[in-house]
C-alpha cells in the first residue's frame, strides 16, 4: 500500500510531491502535507504535543529558578506567551479530514471547551471556504487531466 501510495503521488501532475522525507522534517515545514497510516500520524501528533509541552514546562522551571529567570520572562513574557499560544493543540480546535464530502473536523481526544469551540470555528472556516468542493474540483481536474495524459 505505501508503495503504490508513493507512486500515485509521485506521478500525479499538480502537486509537489517530495517524496519520503525523515520524521526529523514534519514540524520543520520541510513540507506542507505528510501522508502516513493513522497509526503513525497519531504517534508523530501525540509525541509533538509531548515534547512541546515537556519544552514550555522546562522554559518555566528555568524562567521561575533565580531572580535572573524572572528578570528575563518580565522581558520576553510576550514572546513567550505567543510561543505558548502557537504550541496550544486547544487555539486550533482541530484539522478537516480531507477528502470527504462534507466538513468533518478531528478534535483531539482530550479537547475541553476551549478546543470543542475552536473545531467547530474550523468547520466554519471549511463551510465559508467551500473546502469540501474546492477539493472536489481539485480532484476532478487531476483526473481529467490524467485521462487525456493516457
Amino acid at each position: 500500500m505505501l508503495k503504490e501510495a508513493h507512486q500515485l503521488l509521485k506521478t500525479t501532475p499538480g502537486i509537489r510531491f517530495v517524496g519520503n522525507i525523515e520524521p526529523r522534517d514534519v514540524p520543520g515545514g520541510e513540507v506542507d502535507v505528510v501522508v502516513c497510516d493513522g497509526f503513525t500520524g497519531n504517534v508523530i501528533l501525540k509525541l509533538t504535543e509531548g515534547v512541546a509541552k515537556m519544552l514550555l514546562g522546562m522554559l518555566k522551571q528555568m524562567f521561575l529558578a533565580n531572580l535572573g529567570g524572572k528578570l528575563a520572562y518580565l522581558l520576553l513574557k510576550g514572546s513567550v506567551a505567543d510561543l505558548k499560544h502557537q504550541m496550544d493543540s486547544e487555539e486550533y480546535g482541530g484539522a478537516p479530514f480531507l477528502g470527504a464530502k462534507q466538513p468533518v473536523i478531528k478534535a483531539h481526544g482530550s479537547s475541553k471547551a476551549k478546543g470543542i469551540k475552536n473545531a467547530i470555528r474550523q468547520a466554519k472556516i471549511c463551510v465559508e471556504n467551500d473546502l469540501c468542493g474546492t477539493m472536489q474540483s481539485a480532484l476532478d481536474e487531476l483526473a481529467a487531466a490524467q485521462k487525456t495524459e493516457e
